[in-house]
């Protein structure tokens, strides 16, 4: 009987960074009205994606400007006051949890 090898997204694992977010610097005068930090994570089953800035989970729900686009966390309008930190993502699914490395957003002028 020959061996034969399964495609590895068929096999059930935990979840595994594919691009972990970096740091931004927004340029408080930029045309571009929006920040993208990248995670980009594969896992089975799927894993869900979270987000937190400085230690707490940003409540996507609650804030209109913060949306999760195939894990990548973008915000609209991004405001120094509310939005400057450290972020990171989390994924989970029922094989285990991973937390990303710090991803800081700052301000600046250009």
């Amino acid at each position: 009987m020959a061996n034969r090898c399964m495609p590895y997204d068929n096999i059930l694992h935990g979840p595994v960074f594919i691009q972990e977010p970096s740091s931004v610097i927004f340029a408080l005068d930029s045309e571009e009205k929006k920040v993208k930090l990248n995670c980009e994570v594969k896992g089975n089953p799927k894993p869900t994606i979270r987000w937190k800035l400085n230690g707490t989970i940003v409540d996507i729900g609650m804030d209109y400007r913060y949306s999760v686009v195939e894990g990548s966390l973008l915000i609209n309008n991004p405001n120094k006051t509310q939005d400057a930190g450290t972020y990171q993502c989390i994924a989970t699914n029922s094989f285990g949890t991973i937390v990303s490395r710090e991803a800081k957003l700052q301000f600046a002028c250009k």
